[in-house]
């Protein structure tokens, strides 16, 4: 179902109103994967989420927001969710085609803005420093140890981000390989690494001590700065997956940073003060961050000619290509 801004909106505020929120200002937020709107109404403000058919299942969708709820119960630093009338996390609103689009609101993090942005990360010029990555790093330890004691909650459902849904036939965001912009020698580079990495991701293994439960999209765009506080939002991609694979997200778009290297010491540094991460694991550093570029040329490839896909193409694909012969290439050196 494509729906415009219009359609939205009389969405959301037919939603707003089962959450006993009658008379809102509504303002637009975003559209990427969900429609975001931010509602005030008394005085208070809301996120309301209209997620995209298709994406997630209500069960799905419930799984992320009781773990929010967990969260914020054991003073993890996370948006509130907000129930309806009669008591539910997320309501079902008829889209005017025979289908329906599935609603969540949450309680707007106040006061907050983002931590960094993906353009000043790719293009150097982020003011970001090895202190605030070593705070990030640790944050994402102590949500691991959290969701480690949570374990997988009743009714858990989530997709996994292990090796089929990271660089398996059926991968979460899409095959990197489809993705138009490749040339052949490209997508033969690509194939090579992606074999040697199902390889290592293998022997890594889902030991509780490498493996469980992650945001997935920890992006200092998702992390809010509060006074002194950090904020975590968006589990919109939250499920199952490696710890590195967490640490890598948080810096893909750091790589072309000239101070990269000082922002991967101070992320495993902050972890290390909140968490164990091995050597073993740390090895798989350079593979991990493969991964994650990987998702972002799949996600790229199911999506042709969206602004954001044109973007990962002009400017990401370099990127991974040079991660990708770098990973072959230690490889060989062992060999």
């Amino acid at each position: 179902m494509a729906m415009d801004e219009q359609a939205a909106r009389r969405i959301a505020r037919a939603a707003l109103v089962r959450y006993g929120l009658d008379e809102v200002d509504l303002h637009f937020v975003k559209f990427r994967e969900n429609w975001v709107f931010r509602a005030e109404c008394g005085g208070e403000s809301f996120a309301l989420r209209l997620h995209r058919p298709g994406l997630h299942s209500v069960v799905e969708i419930q799984s992320e927001l009781s773990y929010l709820e967990a969260l914020q119960q054991r003073g993890f630093p996370v948006p509130e969710p907000v129930q309806t009338r009669d008591g539910q996390l997320i309501c079902a609103i008829d889209a005017g085609d025979g289908g329906t689009v599935l609603v969540d609101v949450l309680r707007w993090v106040e006061g907050a803005a983002p931590l960094g942005d993906a353009g000043a990360a790719f293009d150097g010029t982020s003011p970001l420093t090895p202190q605030d990555f070593h705070r990030v790093g640790a944050l994402a330890g102590t949500l691991h140890n959290h969701l480690a004691e949570l374990g997988r909650l009743p009714g858990f459902s989530r997709a996994a981000w292990d090796g089929e849904g990271l660089v398996g036939e059926r991968a979460l965001w899409g095959d990197p390989l489809a993705l138009p912009v490749l040339s052949a020698a490209d997508r033969e580079l690509l194939a090579g690494a992606i074999a040697r990495l199902a390889t290592d991701l293998t022997a890594l293994g889902d030991g509780p001590d490498v493996y469980g439960v992650i945001h997935a999209d920890l992006t200092p765009e998702n992390i809010l700065v509060r006074g002194d506080e950090l904020v975590l939002i968006d589990f919109d991609d939250f499920g199952e997956g490696w710890h590195l694979f967490e640490l890598a997200t948080i810096l893909f778009f750091y790589r072309p940073h000239p101070r990269f290297p000082d922002f991967v010491d101070a992320v495993i540094a902050g972890y290390r003060t909140q968490r164990p991460l091995d050597d073993r694991q740390v090895r798989l550093w350079p593979g991990m961050l493969l991964a994650r570029g990987l998702t972002y040329l799949g996600w790229a490839a199911e999506r042709p000619g969206e602004e954001t896909s044109v973007w990962l193409g002009e400017h990401v694909v370099p990127v991974v290509l040079n991660l990708a012969r770098d990973y072959l290439s230690e490889h060989r050196e062992l060999v």
